[in-house]
């Protein structure tokens, strides 16, 4: 109505069965559901034969239990923090380890690389005066090339 258009490019029949930009139809309400069906099947299939002594039954209805419940319905073992599970690890014999991405230092460019690096939290004084210093011999070398006719753009 306000000139917006939707397009969806698929490929397929039911690539798009449930989307707001769409009217939706019986097919598509009925295949989505029976893919529910399906993800229901497998994700009970996996905790019946990870958990054989559980009744798949009475848990399995799409409802979501939290805590003290989940563990008094057989869907955990114990409630504990993650710290207590890896100290019981270590207790056990195993090797923990702990696992984190660092991403490479961003490369300053121009004038900006005459910088020392440092930390967004490593904005002391004088650091700022030595930005705002480069900042400002940018600012006038730009303003004189500027102001020279015979400078031409050439890219």
């Amino acid at each position: 109505q306000e000139g917006i258009e939707f397009q969806t490019v698929t490929a397929g029949k039911f690539k798009r069965t449930l989307t707001p930009t769409k009217k939706v139809t019986q097919a598509d309400l009925k295949k989505s559901k029976e893919d529910l069906e399906e993800v229901l099947g497998q994700f009970s299939g996996f905790v019946k034969e990870n958990r054989p002594k559980l009744d798949i039954d009475a848990v399995a209805t799409g409802e979501t239990w939290f805590g003290n419940a989940a563990l008094e319905k057989g869907l955990c073992d114990a409630i504990q923090t993650v710290d207590d599970t890896l100290l019981n690890y270590v207790d056990l014999g195993y090797n923990v380890y702990e696992v984190q991405y660092s991403p490479p230092p961003e490369v300053p460019q121009g004038l900006a690389q005459l910088l020392p690096a440092g930390s967004a939290e490593d904005d002391t004084f004088l650091r700022r005066a030595v930005r705002w210093a480069v900042g400002a011999v940018v600012d006038e070398v730009r303003m004189a090339v500027d102001e020279k006719s015979s400078v031409t753009q050439r890219y």
